[in-house]
């Protein structure tokens, strides 16, 4: 699975630098209900003609710790998306789209017993699923762009409702 995934990352990295003047990176942060957490993370826009762009992405979220009797019980959270805007309001000014794309959420899970500072287990577990949703993009200048999505992460039965901000910068 991870071979896959670095496979992908790299052929979109080829992508984008084939055709410099189409692409961006930048900043983004962003709000899982499931998490209960912020996350923060780096994204990039790649716009393949005027109606299509690939945004990757990548996330951490913020810890969890949840103490009960004896124990605590430390959760982190990371994701990475590929997703495709179908822009349909395309202007100078900016871009309205919907979104579809593939997401790879991992958890790690360690559980620590209080009175003894001892690591009693550690999981990982790493989930696909798909995004849903809706963005929007404004031209700050020729070279900034801010932007502003919603957009439902849906992992087996779960249902994250994700909203995000990014700064990007057009190269």
């Amino acid at each position: 699975m991870k071979k896959l995934m670095i496979t992908a990352l790299m052929l979109i990295g080829i992508g984008i630098s084939a055709s410099a003047q189409n692409w961006g990176v930048g900043f983004n942060l962003s709000y899982c209900n499931a998490v209960a957490e912020p996350s923060f993370g780096i994204k990039a826009l790649y716009d393949i003609n005027e109606s299509y762009t690939i945004a990757p992405s990548l996330n951490f979220y913020l810890p969890t710790t949840e103490t009960f009797y004896k124990s605590e019980i430390k959760d982190k959270y990371w994701d990475i998306n590929v997703d495709v805007h179908y822009n349909f309001y395309n202007t100078d000014k900016g871009k309205l789209y919907p979104l579809a794309g593939i997401t790879f959420f991992h958890i790690n899970s360690t559980e620590t017993f209080i009175e003894d500072n001892k690591e009693e287990s550690s999981e990982s577990e790493g989930l696909f699923g798909i995004n849903l949703g809706f963005g929007g993009q404004m031209n700050l200048t020729d070279r900034w762009i801010v932007s502003a999505e919603i957009k439902y992460q849906i992992i087996e039965e779960e249902k994250m409702f994700i909203p995000a901000l990014s700064l990007i910068y057009k190269f």
